[in-house]
């Protein structure tokens, strides 16, 4: 990642103005009293607790409940930016399913050293049992959580992949329900 990168306002362009797909957003916000949006985000940290949408901090000590992190301003994207990230999202889980089928099948970017074998058999999500069995459609991935970070108007970093358990999926559809019924007049 470029290190002159430090953040990206979603809402505003480089010009300061209001950036095409937040226009609507952005109006309703200036017609919004703060106090409505402080209650919501109450509501929503509320209904999170209630539901027990949480995941686990483990550390030194015992692990630690936390509710999944609420933004109360949704991301939008444009047709053009959706368009974009999900050929590259479609693209890399296709890669990672190419990789798997080769780690557990012939194994060639392991004889050819671009990737070092020990690296791949010792790790804790290798599973030896898998090698030489092939899986239909050679899908090994069949739910990705990736994330995605901004950098700019038009470029996107991905911070990690998710495949062995995407929490995140969940969390997201669930953040975007909380948000429906909050915010009916958003969507």
């Amino acid at each position: 990642m470029d290190s002159r990168i430090t953040q990206f306002d979603e809402l505003a362009g480089a010009d300061g103005r209001t950036r095409a797909p937040y226009r609507k957003l952005s109006q309703w916000l200036a017609e919004t009293p703060p106090e409505l949006l402080a209650s919501r985000r109450e509501q929503a940290e509320l209904l999170f607790r209630r539901i027990g949408i949480t995941f686990a901090v483990y550390g030194a000590q015992e692990a630690t409940e936390r509710l999944i992190p609420f933004d109360i301003l949704p991301r939008i994207l444009s047709r053009s930016e959706w368009t974009m990230l999900e050929k590259g999202l479609i693209q890399r889980v296709t890669a990672l399913n190419a990789f798997l089928a080769d780690i557990y099948g012939a194994g060639e970017i392991l004889r050819a050293g671009i990737v070092p074998a020990d690296i791949v058999y010792r790790n804790p999500a290798y599973c030896p049992d898998m090698a030489g069995r092939r899986v239909p459609f050679d899908i090994y991935v069949h739910i990705a959580g990736v994330d995605i970070v901004r950098t700019d108007d038009q470029g996107f970093f991905v911070l990690e992949d998710n495949a062995r358990t995407p929490s995140g999926v969940s969390y997201m559809l669930e953040n975007r329900e909380v948000m429906m019924r909050l915010f009916p007049e958003l969507f």
